[in-house]
């Protein structure tokens, strides 16, 4: 019996170390960026990936590396403080970042970082992340209507009136649409016609679009070069 118990005692407490250790040792873990909760994966495809990433006030990510270029857009990104994996919290790392504006981040290619971020601002923060998972152009197709021309992006600003329309037939490149603007877009594809609520889409040949408000609908169209 003493022998039993002893043996009960020992697995008891091997169990116990090994979840101690487990959570003593999690800063040394991390997660792939899309696999982050507040970084929600909302769309994949062999080139690309796209994530919603949301952050409530106080909140704080996990660990989460990042490695491939990456095309965001603020749908009203706040202030935040980040730490990267075995260094010290950054206060202030990125300032409130106003809905619509965009950036490009490819020096995850080279430089690949673990962090985790938090949001320190009154509001919600939210951003669309664009990943490319793909080798991208071996040339760099610059144009001057581009706001951004890299060989793993290119993307411009959009802007449809009341009852303006826009048709996509044909795409050289996967092209996604981010609606910065308070008001759906109206979606037309293969006759059938609906509201878009979403705030980013994947647009498909043979798709039309148009603005059915009496407000001007803003959006950022960024195709995904490979």
């Amino acid at each position: 019996m003493k022998v039993i118990m002893l043996i009960l005692m020992t697995f008891l407490l091997t169990s116990c170390s090994g979840r101690g250790d487990k959570k003593g040792n999690s800063n040394n873990e991390f997660v792939e960026v899309y696999e982050e909760p507040s970084h929600q994966l909302v769309f994949e495809h062999k080139d690309f990936k796209i994530m919603d990433i949301q952050i409530k006030p106080g909140d704080t990510t996990l660990f989460h590396r990042h490695k491939n270029p990456m095309f965001y857009v603020s749908l009203g990104w706040q202030e935040n403080a980040s730490q990267l994996l075995n260094a010290k919290w950054i206060q202030g790392d990125s300032e409130e970042w106003p809905t619509g504006e965009m950036d490009v981040d490819s020096s995850y290619l080279t430089n690949p970082i673990i962090h985790k971020v938090t949001n320190v601002g009154t509001k919600p923060s939210r951003l669309i992340g664009i990943l490319n998972t793909s080798d991208g152009l071996k040339s760099n197709n610059e144009s001057n209507t581009t706001q951004f021309t890299n060989k793993w992006f290119r993307s411009k600003r959009i802007e449809l009136n009341a009852n303006e329309e826009l048709d996509y037939q044909q795409l050289e490149f996967p092209t996604i649409l981010i609606n910065v603007s308070e008001n759906d877009i109206e979606l037309t594809k293969e006759n059938i016609t609906s509201s878009h609520k979403l705030k980013w889409l994947v647009v498909e040949e043979m798709t039309q679009l148009k603005n059915s408000t009496n407000n001007q609908i803003e959006m950022i169209q960024i195709e995904v070069l490979k």
